[in-house]
C-alpha cells in the first residue's frame, strides 16, 4: 500500500485523539481520589464475566438487543487484530503479500501458524457478518420500533454507519485479493475487463469475503483492485475517525466501559461510601467533590436507557432519569474542562466552580431518587448512580441546610427520641408489654438480638408483625432477647436523606453498645435495618451475623421447628412484593417465596415486575418521609399492578400488557379497574405502609396487605411451649 498516506492518517488521527483525551483524563485527575485497586482477583473475575463476557447484556428483559450488541462487540474485539494487521500492511508491502496470499512461500515453514491464521480469518468473517446483522437490527429498532428507553439521535445512526462501513470495507479489501489471486490462477492480464467466476474461488476460512470476491469478479481485476485499495484506506480512515469521535459522545464507553467494570465496587449495592466527617467531607458541592470513579461512570454511560425500564421515578413522571443525570453532568464537565482542571472560568479568569445543584442539576432531581437500585442492577457497565446522588444530598443537608421541609421533624425525632416519629423513647417496648420478653443484658444467655426497629416498635400495623414474629420464634424455641427501651434507630433514613452526621452518631452508639453486650447475631424484620446493620455497620466495628425474618422463618420451616397447617380461606390468591433492600440490594429472593409456598391453601402468583425486576413501593432513599408532589404516586403504580395481577389470576381473560413491549414500560401500573381480590404479601414495614396508603387512595378495599410473618403465624400450629428454649438453628444470612 502507501506508507506515506498511512503514516499521515495515523499521525494526524492519533494527535487529535491525544489532545481530546488529555482534557478527559485531566478532569478525572482533578476529581477526588478513591482507592479502587483492592480485591484484584475479584475485579479480574468480574471483568471477565461482565466486561469481556458481556453477561448483563443478555439479561432476560433485554435479551434480543443484548445479543445483537454482543455480535457487534465481538466483531470489534476480533477485528481489532485485523485492523492492526491492515496498518502494518499499509507500511510494509511484504506484510501485505504474506497476509493476503496464503499460498505465499513464507507460510510453507509454519503449517500450524497457517492453520491458526485461517481459523482467525474464519472467526473474523463470521463476527463481521454478525455485526452487519446487528447494525441492521439496531437501525430497524431505532427507525421503526423506537423503544421508550432509546433516545433518538443522529449520533446513533452515524456510529451504526461507521460500524457497517468497517465491516463492508474489510470484505471489499479481502475480496479484491481473491479476485487478483483468481485472475493470476487463470492467467488473465490485469487489464482484462472480466474474470470468470467459478466455485473454486470460495475458501472455507473466509466464506463471506469469498462471496464478496465472487460478487466483484464480474467487475474485472483492475476495478476490483481499485475497490480493494479504496476499501483499505476507507477502512483505516473510518477506524481513525471513529477513534476520534468516541470521546465526543456516548460511544466513549467503547474506551471506558471495560475499565469501569473492572473498577466497580466490591460490596453490596446497599452499602454507601462512608465519608470522613473529621476531615470535613460533607458531601459533593461541585463536580470536583465527586470521585474519579464517578467521572469514569459518566464517561461510560452508553445512554442505552436500561436504567429507565423499571425506574420508579421515570415511570411515574418524576424529574429524574439516571441516564439524564449522567448526560447532564457529563456534558457540563466537557463544556467546562479547563474550569474543572485549572480553575479558569468561562471568561478566562480564576473563579470557584459552581455547585452541581443549580448549574448541572436541579434540586428536585436529586431528591426524587428512591435508591431502589434498579438503575445499577440493569447497567451493563456498573455505573454507580445512587451513591453520587446521596453525596449531593449530604452537602445540601449538612452544609446548606436546604432539603424538603417535611424531613426536618424526622431528623429531630431521631436526634431527640431515637426514632423518626419522635415518639417517646420510654414507649419503645409498649408493643410487648404483655409478652414478658427477655431483655439483652438481664443476665440470661441469648443467641440472637431481635432488633425490633422503629416501625416494629411504634407503627400500629407493624406492631402486629413484631408480635407475630415473637410467636413464631417462641414456638420454634429460638433463643432471643430484645433491647427493650434501650433500642435506638439504626439510622438508615438519616443517611439516605443526607444527614450523615446523624447516621454516624446513631451507628457508632449502637455498635459500641452492642459490642459491649456481646451481641454476635441480629434478627431484623425490616430490610432497611437488615441492610444497614449487615452492610454498613462493619465499617464502625459492628461485625454481626444478620438475619432477615424471612430467612429465619424459612430455615425454621426447613428444620421442621414450626409446622403450618391451614390458611383462613383455601384457594386465596396471593402475590408477593419484593422489597428493594431485601431483594435487589441483598439478593434475598427465594426465602420469602419458599415460605409463602409452604402455607397450605394459598395460590401464589407472581407480578410482572418481580424479583430482580421488582418495582419499588416509593419509600426507599428516605422517600418514606417525603411527599410526592410531581407526577403520579409510585405506590399507586405498584398497587395498580397488584390489582391487575390478582384480577388476572381470578379471571385469566383479563389481559396483561405485553411485558416485551418496550415502547412504554410500566404499563401494568396503569390498571385502573377495581377487580381482583386476594392478598399482597410484604416483608418490609415501609412497603406495608405505602401499599396500604395506595390501597385506600385507589379504593381497593378487597385487597389485603399482609406481612409474611402474619401469614405464617396465622397458619402455624402451636404447642404452647411458652418460654421453652431449644437450640437455635444455624441460619444462613448470605444472599440467595
Amino acid at each position: 500500500m502507501n506508507p506515506i498516506i498511512t503514516g499521515l492518517l495515523l499521525a494526524g488521527a492519533v494527535s487529535l485523539f491525544v489532545i481530546t483525551m488529555s482534557g478527559r483524563v485531566g478532569v478525572l485527575l482533578a476529581m477526588k481520589k478513591e482507592n479502587r485497586l483492592d480485591h484484584i482477583p475479584y475485579r479480574v473475575a468480574q471483568l471477565v464475566r461482565f466486561g469481556l463476557g458481556q453477561k448483563r447484556m443478555v439479561d432476560p428483559e433485554e435479551f434480543t438487543p443484548g445479543l445483537f450488541h454482543i455480535f457487534i462487540y465481538a466483531a470489534f474485539m476480533v477485528l481489532a487484530v485485523r485492523t492492526i494487521m491492515m496498518f502494518v500492511m499499509g507500511f510494509s508491502s511484504t506484510a501485505l503479500d504474506v497476509l493476503t496470499d496464503l499460498s505465499h512461500p513464507a507460510w510453507d515453514a509454519a503449517p500450524p501458524l497457517l492453520l491458526l491464521y485461517k481459523l482467525y480469518l474464519l472467526a473474523k468473517d463470521t463476527v463481521a457478518a454478525l455485526a452487519l446483522a446487528g447494525v441492521a437490527y439496531f437501525v430497524w429498532t431505532r427507525w421503526k420500533v423506537k423503544p421508550d428507553r432509546m433516545s433518538q439521535s443522529w449520533e446513533a445512526y452515524l456510529i451504526l454507519g461507521f460500524i457497517a462501513g468497517l465491516m463492508i470495507t474489510e470484505f471489499m479489501f479481502g475480496g479484491s485479493h481473491m479476485v487478483a489471486a483468481h485472475a493470476a490462477a487463470q492467467q488473465v492480464p490485469m487489464g482484462a475487463t472480466q474474470v470468470p467466476s467459478t466455485p473454486s474461488a470460495m475458501v472455507w476460512w473466509e466464506p463471506v469475503t469469498s462471496l464478496m470476491g465472487l460478487a466483484m469478479m464480474p467487475l474485472g481485476a483492475t476495478t476490483a483492485h481499485v475497490l480493494g485499495v479504496a476499501g483499505f484506506f476507507i477502512h483505516l480512515t473510518l477506524i481513525l475517525a471513529f477513534l476520534n469521535f468516541l470521546p465526543l459522545g456516548k460511544h466513549f464507553h467503547i474506551i471506558t466501559g471495560l475499565p469501569n467494570v473492572f473498577f466497580q465496587r466490591t460490596h453490596s449495592t446497599g452499602k454507601l461510601p462512608t465519608p470522613n466527617l473529621e476531615k470535613e467531607e460533607f458531601g459533593a458541592a461541585t463536580v470536583k467533590d465527586l470521585t474519579w470513579k464517578n467521572g469514569l461512570d459518566l464517561y461510560s454511560c452508553t445512554e442505552c436507557g436500561r436504567c429507565q425500564t423499571h425506574c420508579p421515578t421515570y415511570i411515574t413522571g418524576k424529574p429524574l432519569t439516571h441516564k439524564g443525570v449522567n448526560q447532564d453532568l457529563k456534558h457540563w464537565i466537557w463544556d467546562n474542562e479547563r474550569w474543572v482542571e485549572e480553575g479558569y472560568g468561562p471568561h478566562g479568569a480564576k473563579e470557584p466552580l459552581p455547585e452541581i445543584i443549580g448549574s448541572a442539576l436541579k434540586a428536585e432531581t436529586v431528591w426524587a431518587c428512591t435508591s431502589c437500585g434498579w438503575c445499577e442492577q440493569a447497567c451493563p457497565v456498573f455505573i454507580e448512580n445512587v451513591p453520587r446522588l446521596i453525596d449531593m444530598r449530604r452537602y445540601q443537608v449538612q452544609v446548606k441546610a436546604e432539603f424538603p421541609p417535611e424531613i426536618q421533624r424526622v431528623f429531630e425525632g431521631m436526634e431527640r427520641q431515637g426514632n423518626p416519629w419522635g415518639i417517646g423513647q420510654d414507649r419503645r417496648d409498649e408493643w410487648a408489654e404483655d409478652l414478658a420478653l427477655p431483655t439483652w443484658g438481664d443476665g440470661g444467655e441469648y443467641e440472637y438480638l431481635f432488633f425490633v426497629g422503629c416501625a416494629g416498635s411504634y407503627d400500629d400495623k407493624q406492631k402486629k408483625v413484631s408480635r407475630a414474629l415473637v410467636k413464631i420464634m417462641r414456638e420454634a424455641g429460638v433463643s432471643f432477647a430484645t433491647l427493650s427501651k434501650q433500642e435506638m434507630c439504626n439510622g438508615d433514613s438519616a443517611r439516605r436523606m443526607g444527614n450523615e452526621y446523624l447516621y454516624q452518631t446513631l451507628a457508632k452508639t449502637n455498635v459500641e453498645s452492642w459490642n459491649a453486650m456481646g451481641v454476635k447475631a441480629v434478627i431484623t424484620q425490616c430490610p432497611h435495618c437488615f441492610n444497614t446493620i449487615k452492610n454498613e455497620y462493619p465499617e464502625f466495628g459492628g461485625e454481626y451475623r444478620v438475619i432477615n425474618h424471612t430467612q429465619l422463618i424459612n430455615e425454621l420451616l426447613k428444620d421442621k421447628r414450626i409446622k403450618l397447617s391451614s390458611v383462613m380461606n383455601a384457594g386465596t390468591k396471593l402475590t408477593y412484593h419484593d422489597p428493594c433492600y431485601l431483594g435487589r440490594h441483598n439478593g434475598v429472593y427465594d426465602a420469602p417465596r419458599e415460605v409463602l409456598k409452604s402455607i397450605p391453601g394459598l395460590e401464589v402468583v407472581e407480578m410482572q415486575r418481580s424479583q430482580r425486576e421488582g418495582f419499588c413501593c416509593g419509600a426507599g432513599g428516605g422517600r418514606m418521609w417525603m411527599e410526592e408532589h410531581i407526577g403520579t404516586r409510585i405506590n399507586h403504580n405498584r398497587m395498580n399492578e397488584v390489582a391487575l395481577t390478582l384480577k388476572h389470576a381470578e379471571d385469566p381473560s383479563t389481559p396483561f400488557p405485553d411485558a416485551a413491549d418496550k415502547k412504554k414500560p410500566g404499563m401494568v401500573g396503569d390498571y385502573k379497574e377495581q377487580g381482583g381480590k386476594g392478598i399482597v404479601a410484604v416483608a418490609c414495614p415501609f412497603c406495608s405502609t405505602m401499599l396500604n396508603d395506595a390501597k385506600n387512595d385507589t379504593g381497593r378495599e378487597q385487597i389485603q396487605i399482609k406481612d409474611i410473618t402474619e401469614l405464617v403465624a396465622d397458619s402455624m400450629e402451636t404447642s404452647n411451649k411458652g418460654g421453652t428454649v431449644a437450640p437455635s438453628p444455624v441460619v444462613s444470612a448470605k444472599p440467595e
